[in-house]
């Protein structure tokens, strides 16, 4: 079976529009959670969420460009462009009818559909802008990156709400093992919408500040917005053409809790569940583990689940296993938050870095695991796992080796 390298990646989140922007603010701990600007949050119980900063992803872009493209499609198309860039894909002969895309789907142009209904509700549909109706699909953002670069291979839109990006880069993973393409972009991107943001808080899951992932006192999630984009490829065929490799992505898995539509089994079975098979996909042993990048939201039910988990694969390990959760910084980005995370993993492993969860004090006990709390931990980290865990139970994990 084929082996899968990371040679490209691409960020843009609250905290910078490319992936050294990012990467030095989470090292440093930044918080990018701040009252949101996007829309009116009058009114809500949480005001706070982690804007990407539009007017510099916009600089340099064309009016035309602004106002075709949706907030989601700007956001991806920059990380996209980063991660292939970083890459050096584009310099090469590769076949483009084997470069696939696969993204994970959320929000889309959510937030401009808004603003065309709420023109039509007060002055009627003649008033309402048509192109705020345009892009409202959820695979707009990987069709405008296939275009630009001309990508004719197998192309992919995964909706599963915040497993969406994880369960996308798998689906680039198994293209490549099973030969159907050499390399894909591969990840997600999502903005900030009012019926998201507000879903959030009418089930009370928001924060009014920024978030505490495993801390004692947590109060919620924040929301967030961004893009996280990988650039796979056939190993052998990144060594032969001497590509920069970060990492191998090595495993993953994606199941279904089927236990309740918005809550996670407490007892953390499930998440167990697609770990280990994670590991097996890798086959990798738990006890090579030296880091989980975690979904950690700071919602009371999904860390104290997601602990428990982490405690029935790796036992008593767990005490001295570096988990974080770049939540606390970026906050949660939706149907790009495991493309994100993801992306930060491959540079933990390539770089032997693991940022911290900020605004942690104290650990709950419920939660008894070893956080990389509030300041950068340095070491080397051979092997790591991400998880993601969404509404309906969708569950996914990524196992990412040094390679």
């Amino acid at each position: 079976m084929r082996r899968v390298a990371v040679t490209g990646v691409g960020i843009v989140s609250a905290l910078g529009v490319t992936r050294e922007q990012t990467w030095q603010q989470m090292l440093e701990g930044v918080c990018g959670v701040r009252a949101v600007t996007v829309f009116d949050a009058t009114g809500y119980r949480s005001q706070v969420a982690a804007e990407v900063p539009m007017e510099r992803v916009q600089a340099g872009q064309s009016a035309r460009h602004r106002r075709r493209l949706s907030r989601a499609d700007q956001i991806g198309l920059l990380a996209a462009d980063e991660a292939l860039a970083d890459a050096g894909l584009l310099d090469t002969s590769i076949d483009r009818r084997r470069v696939g895309v696969m993204l994970g789907a959320g929000t889309a142009d959510l937030i401009r559909n808004e603003s065309y209904y709420f023109t039509t509700l007060e002055a009627g549909i003649a008033r309402a802008r048509p192109s705020q109706a345009w892009n409202h699909f959820a695979n707009t953002p990987g069709d405008v990156i296939a275009q630009k670069h001309g990508f004719e291979g197998p192309r992919a839109c995964v909706a599963a709400a915040c497993s969406s990006s994880t369960i996308a880069i798998g689906q680039a993973m198994d293209a490549i093992r099973l030969g159907r393409v050499d390399a894909a972009v591969a990840g997600g991107t999502d903005a900030l919408a009012r019926l998201t943001f507000s879903g959030f808080n009418a089930l009370r899951l928001m924060d009014s500040n920024p978030c505490r992932p495993f801390e004692r006192t947590r109060a919620g999630m924040n929301m967030g917005e961004g893009a996280g984009m990988l650039v796979l490829e056939d190993m052998e065929h990144a060594r032969r053409r001497g590509a920069h490799i970060y990492a191998e992505l090595a495993g993953y898995s994606l199941a279904c809790e089927a236990f309740h539509p918005t809550a996670p089994q407490p007892d953390g079975r499930p998440v167990a569940t697609v770990v280990e098979r994670a590991l097996a996909d890798a086959r990798v042993n738990a006890a090579d583990v030296d880091h989980i990048n975690a979904h950690g939201t700071a919602t009371p039910q999904n860390d104290t689940a997601e602990a428990r988990a982490f405690r029935t694969v790796f036992g008593d390990r767990v005490s001295h296993l570096p988990v974080t959760s770049l939540k606390s910084m970026i906050g949660h980005c939706l149907g790009a938050a495991g493309a994100l995370e993801a992306a930060v993993m491959i540079l933990s492993v390539a770089r032997g870095l693991i940022p911290p969860t900020i605004n942690h004090a104290e650990t709950d006990p419920e939660c008894a695991l070893d956080i990389v709390a509030n300041v950068t931990r340095e070491g080397p980290v051979r092997c790591a796992v991400s998880t993601s865990l969404a509404f309906g139970g969708n569950d996914s994990a990524l196992v990412v080796c040094a390679a």
